[in-house]
């Protein structure tokens, strides 16, 4: 047992070093989210939000002063052994979608621990909040917006809009509850659960059935408008790319101001350079680590058909503040054939 004098000054210390880091806990808790952000859209992959937190004080501290059932301190190291000072939250539309997403952060950072919430209420045969969390640190290999925090751990909390609907509402009425929680609350909140798991799956399906339907439409393309837009953008690349992941809405508006600074701005146009492009050579020269989504394929095209005057017309559009190095680097892969090497 950790005798009161001791735990109160290790508690001082522990706090204390804390409020002196904590203005570069929120530069790193910014920049790390930053960086999310650049490499899930620079994947194409499509999300509803992604947002951070920092731990403030007294919720540390309520943390740090924790014990288990003998009395010693649940946290002996004090910071060293707390996880999710810096949390991130990214939310998507589909379970798929958190899956890719995973995957994506799981090779941009070094991967301390994986929590399986679903797994979890799955072996207990109960239903409840169902995220995924990863623990997460700051590596040399980790993208150029945050290296300056290396060595930073941080959690990432995946959920779906449904379950995060969920688990804010929950949170809500039992941390604003003046006791006890009523049973027929719990068994209101376990059936709304079940509920959202199903419709997360449902969901699912309309995603995949929708996708294979538009694939499946080999004319759509003439009922689109001349004159080049995102929605038309994103009917043309489901068509050419179906088993890809749709991107974000806003990305094939993106895309085609890029297209229009090479002067192509019509649907046939788009339609031709699309329809004409070998994906799989695109694939095995770039080494994608899982099918990017439309919008970033259709940017690696647009790099290998181009070459550096793409990197000139676009490098400064968007907000990836590392767009110029990422085109450099995916440009070098592209014109390098038979070679072997760590994934894009």
């Amino acid at each position: 047992m950790v005798p009161d004098s001791t735990h109160e000054q290790l508690m001082d210390q522990w706090l204390k070093e804390y409020a002196a880091s904590q203005q570069q806990k929120r530069a790193a808790a910014s920049a790390i989210q930053d960086a999310i952000a650049a490499r899930l859209d620079d994947d194409g992959l499509n999300y509803h939000a992604i947002d951070y937190r920092v731990k403030d004080h007294q919720s540390l501290e309520q943390k740090l002063r924790r014990l288990n059932p003998d009395g010693s301190l649940k946290y002996p190291d004090g910071l060293q052994a707390i996880d999710d000072v810096i949390g991130i939250r990214v939310i998507t539309f589909l379970q798929l979608d958190v899956e890719r997403a995973m995957r994506a952060l799981r090779n941009s950072f070094e991967v301390i621990a994986h929590v399986d919430k679903t797994a979890e209420q799955r072996e207990k045969g109960e239903f409840g909040y169902s995220g995924q969390h990863l623990v997460l640190r700051v590596n040399d290999a980790a993208p150029n917006g945050c290296r300056n925090f290396t060595g930073e751990r941080f959690e990432v909390q995946f959920r779906t809009i449904l379950q995060h609907a969920w688990a804010e509402f929950e949170h809500d009425i039992r941390y604003k509850s003046a006791g006890p929680v009523p049973p027929e609350v719990n068994r209101a909140f376990t059936l709304a659960s079940g509920l959202i798991e199903l419709a997360d799956n449902q969901f699912s399906t309309i995603s995949n059935v929708v996708a294979a339907e538009k694939a499946n439409l080999e004319e759509s393309t003439k009922l689109l408008p001349v004159g080049l837009t995102g929605e038309a953008l994103e009917r043309i690349l489901e068509q050419a790319l179906p088993k890809n992941p749709r991107s974000r809405v806003e990305q094939y508006e993106w895309l085609r101001e890029l297209l229009e600074t090479h002067g192509i701005t019509t649907v046939a146009q788009a339609s031709d350079l699309i329809g004409s492009a070998d994906w799989d050579a695109i694939a095995r020269r770039i080494q994608y680590k899982f099918a990017p989504g439309h919008v970033r394929a259709a940017d690696d095209l647009l790099l290998l058909t181009f070459g550096e005057d793409h990197i000139e017309k676009t490098q400064g559009l968007g907000h990836d503040r590392n767009r110029l190095g990422k085109l450099n680097h995916r440009l070098r892969r592209l014109r390098e054939t038979g070679r072997a090497g760590s994934p894009a």
